[in-house]
């Protein structure tokens, strides 16, 4: 089960593949890269979009511990696949330039959905994560398997980080200069930030156990984790106390 569950979270962070730094461009791009784009300022783009993101993560960790704390850990991360995927929506409608032709400003929509939505459906998809992580230690392993499963974790999300850099440069995007060239970039959007997580991650999903989060994830007795490690314990203390007699005899035998 450690290992189907072990599985599970590096399959979940593989699968998302982070475009992130095309969109970075393109939403700070000068108006002769991108012409009529949202052409943002960094201290709209990093500044205010950020304090918003923050007051909003606070908000969503209330959200889930009113309305998803209580459901099974299947449930709310499927549902928080799905709500993630479809929170590209909003880069998707700012790039195609939607918002422009109904009369929605590209700040207020980047605000609403950048800042608030997707900053929001990040935090509800780290909290089942952390509860997992937290779950999957065995008994008197706590710290160093909690560590060592974050450490994979976090190293799952830079190859994906990596590999979204890859999906970059292999579409022929064009970032910087004044030959700018962001047409695969809504192809990317749906590809690899809707289409992937959904029908890679929601399998993969089905590798961890359907229990409530308040419930133990793994069963180590039945794993048969608590017999092996009294079966460890044993010979330690009878090596401990052999090494007593002999340090005893030793000594007193110098005694003599």
């Amino acid at each position: 089960t450690f290992f189907r569950v072990f599985l599970s979270i590096v399959i979940l962070y593989m699968a998302s593949v982070s475009i992130g730094s095309a969109l970075g461009y393109y939403y700070t791009a000068s108006e002769e890269c991108v012409p009529n784009g949202p052409n943002f300022s960094y201290t709209y783009y990093v500044t205010v979009t950020g304090i918003v993101g923050s007051v909003v993560n606070f908000s969503a960790v209330i959200l889930y511990e009113k309305f998803l704390s209580t459901w099974r850990f299947r449930p709310v991360l499927i549902v928080t696949i799905v709500i993630g995927s479809l929170a590209s929506i909003v880069d998707l409608i700012i790039i195609m330039r939607w918002n422009v032709a109904i009369g929605i400003p590209d700040t207020v929509l980047f605000l609403l959905g950048n800042a608030v939505f997707e900053n929001c459906v990040m935090t509800l998809q780290a909290i089942p994560f952390s509860a997992i992580f937290a779950k999957m230690a065995p008994p008197g392993m706590e710290s160093a398997v909690f560590a060592y499963t974050v450490g994979i974790a976090n190293f799952c999300g830079m190859v994906s980080s990596l590999l979204g850099s890859g999906v970059i440069q292999w579409s022929g995007m064009v970032t910087v200069g004044d030959t700018c060239d962001f047409k695969a970039l809504p192809t990317l959007i749906v590809v690899f930030q809707m289409m992937v997580p959904i029908l890679v991650g929601i399998p993969a999903v089905f590798l961890i156990p359907n229990v409530l989060q308040t419930e133990q994830l793994i069963d180590w007795e039945k794993e048969g984790w608590s017999e092996d490690n009294s079966a460890v314990a044993q010979p330690s203390e009878q090596g401990n106390g052999t090494n007593n007699f002999n340090a005893d005899s030793l000594h007193d035998r110098r005694l003599v």
